[in-house]
């Protein structure tokens, strides 16, 4: 473990679990990745950004020199479903396309309250088909996400699936939200331990993301879908998480299925430490794990 994990994991405890102690409310997210913006959007010489639309849907092209256009990552942002946008989440996007050599398409889909369940999950299934319609061919598009974006892409692989569309090469989820009925014994078992969050948290995502609708509909909670067909699949997920669970059942549903499955559960790190990159250098060993997976399934 380094020196620089175990200073941020201090940070985190005191900066945002505590404030979700006094107000556990999943909206407070929106205040809390706002204010992460402008240090998170920050992007290296060579990166080239431009910002488009993907389907209809607003998004923003990463790439690096030498990248091959034939190819595209469609990356979706977590941020409880309520926050969180391309600007947040380029630590993670920007390293993706320079190291895995094809554009990254970051989307940023309608956010609840103000559009619930289902527009972000539309938002998703028409920038992929905007991908598509740009000529790039499914078996050369990787799609992925965390947290909430992780819940997306696999709900995105259940809607292609069920519309007959031709699936990605590859999905990679980071520490996807994946059962909206918080059944895993890790919500529980962890409620402590995780750097971020706190129990009653998920029980407030309910009537602000999908009021309304079966907490086990497999396009809210992909656990409970039949994901036989489905491209291979790379998990990452903290040990210490309350989400950890609905990675590892997820997985295992995967495996089940006869899917092609890789589940990394790594030690100490909290929800998505990814993102922190610049400073982490699990960060950065996590994000190489994800390069390699990519380009052993692109076309």
């Amino acid at each position: 473990m380094s020196f620089q994990l175990s200073l941020l994991n201090l940070l985190m405890r005191w900066q945002v679990k505590r404030r979700f102690r006094k107000n556990p409310d999943v909206q407070l997210l929106r205040p809390v990745m706002l204010q992460m913006e402008p240090r998170m959007s920050k992007l290296p010489a060579g990166i080239a950004l431009e910002e488009l639309t993907l389907g209809g849907v607003a998004a923003e092209r990463l790439s690096a020199p030498g990248t091959k256009d034939s190819a595209a990552f469609l990356y979706i942002h977590g941020g409880g479903f309520v926050a969180g946008s391309p600007r947040t989440h380029r630590p993670l996007t920007w390293r993706l396309t320079r190291d895995i050599g094809i554009p990254v398409y970051a989307i940023d889909y309608r956010l609840a309250p103000e559009h619930p369940y289902p527009a972000g999950l539309d938002d998703c299934v028409a920038a992929y088909k905007g991908l598509l319609d740009k000529g790039i061919p499914a078996q050369s598009i990787l799609a992925g996400g965390d947290s909430a974006g992780g819940n997306l892409t696999l709900a995105l692989a259940l809607r292609l699936k069920a519309e007959s569309l031709p699936l990605p090469a590859a999905l990679v989820c980071l520490s996807p939200a994946t059962d909206m009925t918080a059944s895993g014994e890790s919500y529980r078992t962890n409620a402590e331990a995780d750097s971020l969050f706190v129990p009653d948290i998920f029980h407030s995502l309910k009537p602000v993301y999908f009021p309304g609708i079966d907490e086990r509909d497999p396009f809210v909670s992909p656990l409970y879908g039949d994901v036989s067909g489905f491209p291979p699949t790379l998990f990452q997920v903290g040990e210490k998480e309350m989400l950890r669970d609905d990675s590892t059942r997820m997985a295992a549903a995967l495996t089940a299925a006869g899917v092609e499955t890789a589940i990394e559960v790594w030690p100490k790190v909290w929800h998505v430490w990814q993102l922190n990159a610049d400073m982490l250098p699990e960060g950065r060993e996590a994000i190489a794990h994800i390069v390699r997976f990519a380009k052993q399934h692109l076309a």
